[in-house]
């Protein structure tokens, strides 16, 4: 299993000064996200699903914005658009395309309050990993690209 030290290189996030991510036990305001994305409070309310009784918004939504603010040129909000996308769908995924809340509030965490997210990253990996050994499941879940990084390295 990785280290936390071979996650700071993966990520290329050191822990070094930094404070690790906590969660608060509520979820980012609508409000804080729209500031963020750029995306009106309006839209993020009636594109915020639930799936598999878990909140949050589908990738489809996510990358048809991402496709708006790449022909605008809006490039510091694609940034965040696309950091936010890959938060949910390839480091903390959850459901299948799909980006949940909890995603959602570590990376509006991350951005507005600079918390590394190495610490949640590796205890997501072991989770994913303890949860597939309990219930003998055949695909990992979690952080599939970073633990191949791992592997190559």
């Amino acid at each position: 299993m990785p280290t936390i030290e071979q996650y700071e290189q993966i990520f290329d996030i050191s822990l070094n000064g930094g404070v690790p991510y906590r969660h608060l036990e509520q979820h980012v305001s609508i409000l804080t996200l729209s500031s963020i994305t750029k995306i009106s409070q309006d839209e993020l309310c009636d594109r915020l699903t639930a799936i598999k009784g878990t909140k949050g918004f589908s990738q489809r939504f996510l990358e048809a914005y991402l496709l708006q603010l790449s022909v605008k040129g809006d490039w510091e909000t694609f940034m965040d658009g696309l950091a936010l996308t890959l938060y949910g769908v390839m480091v903390f995924p959850n459901v299948a395309h799909y980006v949940d809340y909890a995603a959602v509030d570590i990376f509006v965490v991350v951005k507005t309050r600079s918390e590394n997210p190495v610490t949640t990253i590796l205890a997501n990996t072991y989770l994913a990993l303890d949860l597939c050994h309990e219930r003998n499941m055949r695909k990992l879940p979690c952080c599939v690209p970073a633990l191949y990084i791992w592997m190559m390295v």
